[in-house]
């Protein structure tokens, strides 16, 4: 019989993938639609990502601003694309990953991705969970 401890030691965290489609406005040469590459936002970039997007308020009070929270998670855990692809930043004339994010998806796209970041980080269990949460 295996212990939790065996079963924690089979199944290590740092080599998760995804494969999700967020948009039918991105198709292949075939007409099939292209799927972005995401992994797990861990622990600590979590925690390195929310010092990122907090701010103080006019009371003195740390605020996490959770649409900055978002698109550092998106460009944090998108393996495929790139969103720091410094090449595609110049073509659009941008110069941030947070810049190149915005000119190249639709805000639904965005919501889309996020929540399947959320899911495959263990945060919900399926995106049918997420919209009840959100519900109540």
């Amino acid at each position: 019989m295996s212990t939790l401890q065996d079963i924690l030691n089979l199944n290590i965290v740092d080599n998760i993938t995804r494969d999700v489609e967020i948009s039918n406005r991105f198709k292949d040469e075939n007409g099939n639609n292209l799927k972005f590459k995401i992994k797990p936002i861990l622990f600590d970039d979590l925690n390195r990502l929310k010092r990122k997007a907090t701010f103080i308020d006019k009371n003195g009070q740390p605020v996490i601003d959770e649409g900055k929270l978002n698109t550092y998670c998106i460009i944090e855990a998108t393996l495929e694309p790139s969103f720091k692809d410094i090449k595609s930043m110049e073509k659009l004339n941008v110069t941030t990953p947070e810049q190149y994010l915005n000119k190249v998806l639709l805000s639904g796209e965005i919501e889309k991705l996020i929540k399947e970041i959320l899911i495959i980080s263990g945060f919900v269990d399926s995106i049918d969970d997420l919209v009840c949460d959100i519900k109540n």
